[in-house]
């Protein structure tokens, strides 16, 4: 445990005893787990209940290989075990890293410096830059399996403790959209496979399930912030990230059974019930300025609003769009 004292030099998480897989994220691996079950304080004893009732499966499965992403997470209807892609995995933490970092050297860190007056705060053209990089990479992998650049981009695994907040801040966020996910399917497991397997939905059924599941997963999540807050803005970030990340696999948000990507994170975000100022505004405006650019839908950011109203306006552009 050396290493949460460490301030200088290489940061290497890797051991192989205990660590599977071949990217770099599979040192997070165990935490998810960890993370997921503990959501809220009474969570592990209704898992454990749900998984005697046969409600759930016992296990998370990783299908780990090095290809592009095949799926994204899901649920099987006949053994309710919940499956993750482990290039998704990847993908999850590039755009975790990148959207909060860009957020910070664009966003944060230029206002904060200029409510003070001076720059108290680092702007760093080249932590910004690899930020970018590592956006890209994750764009790719949706496309093509490369093999994650860890000698020169960001990545969980081996790090420079100079750069330690850039890393570990991320990771906080990535455990938590993957609790996101994971309270989603569980949602799925024991509200809404009986009723799949009982006989046959219209689309308008898929889509009600969805929006159930996030509302339940984002209350589960809730419960589990602590009464000093402490955690809420790990919580807050994670979900706002974790749906980000839909955006980026096709210019329409748009689905047969899903509700459209947009009104996903409307609703998610005003569950939440942000404060004007709460950091998730500005990431959702980061995230949705990156889907913009990556499918050249040409959405526009309104500077003069605060980063909610500059939210609100960039959607009502998503939905014009859509019409």
């Amino acid at each position: 445990m050396e290493w949460i004292l460490k301030t200088k030099g290489i940061i290497n998480h890797y051991n192989e005893k205990i660590h599977t897989g071949t990217q770099p994220i599979r040192i997070l691996n165990h935490m998810n787990v960890y993370m997921f079950t503990n959501t809220h304080p009474d969570f592990a004893t209704e898992l454990e209940t749900t998984i005697d009732e046969n409600k759930i499966s016992k296990t998370i499965n990783i299908n780990y290989g090095e290809t592009k992403i095949n799926r994204t997470p899901y649920i099987k209807n006949d053994d309710r075990a919940i499956h993750l892609d482990e290039t998704f995995l990847s993908y999850l933490w590039c755009v975790c890293h990148s959207i909060y970092t860009i957020y910070i050297q664009e966003i944060d860190f230029p206002k904060s410096n200029a409510k003070i007056g001076h720059e108290h705060y680092k702007l760093d053209g080249e932590i910004l830059a690899k930020a970018y990089q590592l956006f890209d990479y994750a764009k790719s992998l949706i496309v093509v399996f490369t093999k994650w650049d860890v000698e020169n981009l960001p990545n969980p695994e081996i790090y420079l403790a100079e750069n330690r907040n850039y890393i570990e801040q991320p990771n906080g966020f990535y455990t938590e959209a993957i609790k996101f996910i994971l309270c989603h399917e569980y949602t799925h497991a024991i509200k809404h496979i009986d009723k799949v397997n009982a006989g046959v939905y219209e689309n308008s059924h898929f889509i009600e399930f969805e929006k159930e599941a996030d509302f339940d997963a984002i209350e589960l999540m809730k419960k589990g912030i602590f009464p000093n807050k402490i955690n809420e803005l790990y919580v807050q970030i994670g979900i706002t990230i974790g749906i980000l990340s839909m955006f980026f696999f096709k210019a329409k948000t748009n689905g047969t059974r899903h509700p459209n990507t947009e009104d996903r994170l409307v609703t998610a975000l005003e569950q939440l019930n942000l404060d004007v100022n709460a950091p998730s505004w500005g990431l959702a405006l980061i995230g949705l300025r990156l889907w913009s650019d990556q499918f050249e839908l040409n959405l526009k950011i309104d500077e003069k609003l605060d980063d909610k109203d500059a939210f609100y306006h960039l959607i009502k552009q998503i939905k014009d769009m859509n019409a």
